[in-house]
């Protein structure tokens, strides 16, 4: 055993991470099976050590294209579900919206269970880049009119929310694969390189969602297929029974079609890299298993024990690479357990500031189809502005800060605590501004849903504000949840990290139907006027940036607990 932990030490030196010299057989027989493995390609990047791999530039150029088509279909599905597939409520919309994006953010768990346990990064992201794609084959095929042989807004709801079922498996299943393949690229002496990777990844998302943003609501509000209008009838007239403003257009098909090319093409540039990449193989068995059971144990010694008798015994029985690696992970949850509120208020900008746009006047004489219709700009300005926002942070506040203060003092946790106060900002604005649209619509229409005379160029500065949130949080916590675990658990805190997201928007969805959803029901219903209901979207917004505010106040209290895993002591772990 002596000689096979001092062989790990050799052929491995890029696992840094765990205490090479109690590490169990499986743990050793991977380490020097990964090194085996890449020994040629890290001999490349120890003697170019400041150069980024060449395996990032397949990776970048497939996350630009998968995001591209996420963020494709992420600004025209509220309406495709409300005009096309019959979810006429504006709120059951938004409900049924935030239930794709909850799933989409859930299904990371099973990509980081494939990917740990059983099959390679590389092959996983490949299997279920190919569900991905058939999701959107069958979106496509079923939402055709003519395909389908029934008149457009007459489609069936099977067959759409099957694609989308499917979209949610794989786009979830590769989020924490990619960002954790890109990761394992680099050896612990390319630090700076790593940094760059993410800034550059998270960049690429957002080009690609600045892009299709844009490029798919403009397909999809044209009309391409008649609507099923009987003789004299016209669209207002057609729509109103269903207590619904005319769309902007059908051509949801078209918008899919364009999007399923796209992630065809990803998934080849991907594939394509395939010799150029490092592998980190896979435990061969469910490591969170092993993970709990050293849990059990060590919180069992630990009701009997002290502190560091019971890490001694767990370790005795489990190995202290393996108590290391669950400790930590439990760090990390206790670490990021309130990111759901940011991500349920954050999630708001697609639906609630989208229907608020829909209100507000579109500027120079141009209508909602155009470029500042309330679908492109609600989905346009949040890319442009991560653009612009994530490489000022970075390479100058950042450094600046770090430089003249130390990093200790505005670290990854600090990072996120900053980004959740400024979401709160953001709610607080944008409940002022819907006051402000409400109070400026003719008297006698209901609020939320009557036609202002404010600018929808007022929303510019809430996504420049909710944008600068999400780049302080966003970005933080990606890096955090990366450099914080052990080798063989960062897929599996990617999830876990994007598993928030997810929770996120399914306390956005209960949110909404115990509050906006309700009371909108109730107003279709006829059992209470517009003026009665008490969840308006004004105080909606109110208590979404009182949550936020609340959430950072309990991440400011967890950011003075943590210790970073650089700087904790052995005695603390």
């Amino acid at each position: 055993m002596p000689e096979d932990k001092k062989n790990a030490e050799e052929l491995a030196p890029h696992y840094e991470d765990l205490d090479l010299m109690n590490l169990s057989e499986d743990q050793i027989r991977l380490m020097k099976l990964e090194a085996e493995i890449n020994k040629e390609r890290d001999a490349i990047l120890r003697a170019n050590p400041d150069k980024l791999p060449v395996a990032v530039w397949f990776i970048i150029p497939n996350e630009l294209g998968e995001r591209f088509c996420f963020y494709g279909i992420t600004p025209i599905l509220k309406n495709f579900l409300k005009y096309q597939l019959g979810f006429n409520i504006t709120a059951d919309a938004n409900s049924m919206k935030d239930i794709f994006m909850g799933l989409c953010y859930f299904t990371p768990i099973l990509g980081a269970i494939i990917s740990d346990s059983f099959l390679d990064k590389f092959k996983t992201i490949v299997s279920l880049s190919s569900v991905y794609i058939l999701g959107l084959i069958v979106l496509t095929i079923t939402s055709w009119p003519t395909v389908m042989g029934v008149a457009t807004t007459q489609l069936s709801r099977t067959g759409p929310l099957m694609g989308l079922l499917l979209i949610a498996i794989g786009t979830g299943g590769i989020k924490p694969c990619v960002s954790a393949h890109g990761g394992d690229q680099f050896l612990s002496i390319q630090k700076y390189g790593l940094q760059a990777f993410y800034n550059y990844f998270y960049m690429a998302i957002n080009v690609g969602a600045l892009i299709s943003s844009t490029v798919s609501p403009m397909i999809a509000s044209n009309e391409y297929f008649p609507f099923p209008l009987a003789p004299g009838q016209n669209l207002t007239q057609y729509f109103a029974p269903k207590g619904l403003k005319p769309p902007l257009g059908n051509g949801y098909p078209y918008s899919f079609l364009m999007l399923t090319c796209f992630m065809i093409a990803a998934m080849a540039i991907f594939v394509a890299g395939f010799k150029v990449y490092r592998i980190v193989p896979p435990a061969g068995k469910f490591i969170l298993f092993d993970h709990i059971k050293t849990g059990i144990a060590y919180a069992g010694n630990r009701l009997k024990m002290k502190r560091e008798d019971a890490y001694r015994a767990t370790s005795d029985t489990h190995t202290e690479g393996m108590v290391i690696e669950m400790l930590d992970l439990i760090k990390v949850i206790g670490a990021i357990w309130p990111a759901p509120v940011f991500w349920m208020v954050f999630g708001q900008n697609s639906g609630v500031w989208q229907d608020m746009g829909e209100q507000m006047v579109v500027p120079f004489g141009l209508n909602q189809k155009s470029f500042f219709g309330t679908e492109t700009l609600n989905n346009f300005w949040n890319p442009f502005f991560i653009v612009v926002f994530a490489p000022i942070l970075a390479n100058y506040v950042y450094p600046v800060i770090d430089k003249k203060y130390g990093e200790k003092v505005f670290g990854l946790q600090q990072r996120m605590v900053t980004g959740q106060v400024i979401a709160s900002i953001a709610f607080v604005v944008s409940a002022l501004i819907q006051r402000w649209v409400n109070n400026n619509c003719a008297p006698g229409e209901d609020k939320d849903t009557c036609t202002s005379s404010v600018s929808i160029m007022w929303e510019i500065l809430l996504y420049a504000i909710i944008t600068l949130a999400e780049c302080f949080f966003s970005i933080s916590g990606l890096n955090f949840t990366y450099i914080e675990v052990g080798k063989r658990t960062k897929s599996s805190c990617a999830a876990l990290w994007l598993l928030t997201s997810g929770i996120g928007s399914f306390m956005s969805s209960a949110f909404l139907k115990a509050t906006m959803s309700a009371d909108q029901t109730a107003v279709a219903d006829g059992l209470k006027k517009y003026s009665e209901i008490t969840w308006n979207r004004e105080n909606f917004l109110w208590l979404l940036a009182g949550c936020c505010f609340g959430s950072a106040v309990i991440q400011f209290f967890i950011s003075r607990r943590y210790v970073p895993k650089a700087q904790r002591p052995a005695s603390n772990l």
